[in-house]
């Protein structure tokens, strides 16, 4: 069983909620630590209130200007999408003890995992995802859409289609106005039609709108995980960040932090015309046994070079064979049959017990710390 950790949500109200990570020890303490950190900073700021009071009479395309223009004001190092803080507290810990043994953090064999998903946000986004669900299908992949409930006609023949094909189907926050997080009161009585959606769109996951989050209010909805926070991500409202880049359990939930770069970050308002970044980010997760797990757009994904890069990042996606491609519910599946089994000692070693056990197997701490966890395999700043 891995090691629990107990942490009180100390910007809001409610019961302490029992969260569990990846690893134990040393790395599960510093794992801790950042997640408290994400809680404790995961506000929006008087202006970001105001703002969100006042968006619905902004017009679109002025609020895309305004977006890009505060992205692009940010004074940022070339590493910024890795926590490189994270990365050598991390390391210090695993350092501490190198032959702890853990269960690997994927099942078969795999050493890595990745995740397609896509949060859609307007009815135009909505019209594009067969175009896009057709592209991932060329390279045998399939994704999450995450789709909004109470903004647009949904088409509910689309997502069953979607289902039929393989492809999962998440809700999206209530109306996209980035005001569910607003009140307490506000939350509880979005709640009720957000577990309705779930329920008719035969959904397990959600994501909030703007990555906005309150782990312990989202104890309310009836989904298996929760897909709202992220490792690092410097250009969002609600700033924070877990560092880790595993899932973990907090309360009843599975969350599923995000740990590539959004595609509205990287190829609109910073402009890449190539899936560098991506492709980067993907191989230092690949190094540290992690989840890579991208947000993209059909909103955002609308001409034909952001298009060609995405469709650049799913082949290369396509040929990493020692990584396990999959839906996030999958994972979130694996992640509770993964926390219920037991290491043992034995005459070999170590064995593990429980469910599934012989779909998992140990590591060494010190295995994590490959070439690509080193800082200096990192852009420099």
């Amino acid at each position: 069983m891995i090691d629990s950790f107990v942490h009180l949500d100390r910007f809001t109200e409610g019961p302490l909620q029992l969260t569990r990570f990846a690893f134990g020890g040393a790395a599960g303490e510093v794992l801790s630590e950042y997640f408290d950190r994400d809680c404790q900073q995961a506000h929006l700021s008087r202006a970001f209130k105001l703002y969100y009071r006042l968006r619905p009479l902004i017009p679109a395309p002025a609020r895309r200007v305004l977006q890009r223009k505060r992205n692009m004001g940010f004074d940022l190092s070339k590493s910024w999408y890795f926590s490189t803080t994270f990365l050598e507290d991390f390391r210090t810990a695993v350092e501490s003890e190198r032959e702890r043994v853990e269960i690997h953090p994927w099942p078969d064999g795999y050493e890595t995992a990745a995740a397609l998903t896509h949060d859609v946000e307007t009815k135009a986004g909505l019209e594009l995802i067969d175009k896009l669900a057709a592209l991932e299908e060329q390279f045998g992949l399939r994704s999450a859409w995450n789709v909004v409930p109470h903004k647009y006609k949904i088409d509910l023949g689309l997502l069953r289609d979607l289902q039929d094909r393989g492809h999962e189907i998440g809700v999206h926050g209530f109306n996209h106005d980035g005001r569910l997080f607003e009140s307490r009161m506000m939350f509880d009585r979005r709640a009720i039609p957000i577990n309705r959606a779930m329920k008719d769109f035969g959904a397990t996951g959600f994501r909030a709108p703007m990555v906005h989050r309150n782990l312990n209010w989202l104890q309310a909805l009836d989904v298996d995980y929760d897909a709202s926070c992220f490792d690092v991500d410097p250009f969002q409202a609600m700033p924070g960040g877990v560092g880790g880049v595993w899932p973990f359990i907090v309360g009843k939930l599975v969350e599923l932090p995000y740990t590539l770069p959004q595609d509205h970050t990287l190829l609109v308002s910073l402009g890449d015309t190539e899936p560098t970044i991506w492709i980067r980010k993907f191989e230092h997760l690949h190094s540290l046994a992690g989840m890579a797990m991208l947000i993209t757009h059909p909103d955002y994904l609308d001409t034909q070079g952001r298009l060609d890069v995405y469709r650049r990042f799913l082949e290369y996606v396509a040929e990493q064979s020692d990584c396990w491609i999959t839906l996030p519910q999958e994972i979130a599946k694996w992640w509770r049959t993964r926390d219920a089994l037991i290491v043992q000692p034995c005459e070999q070693g170590h064995r593990i017990v429980g469910s599934e056990s012989e779909r998992a197997r140990t590591i060494q701490l010190g295995a994590l710390l490959k070439p690509g966890l080193d800082q200096q395999h990192l852009p420099c700043s």
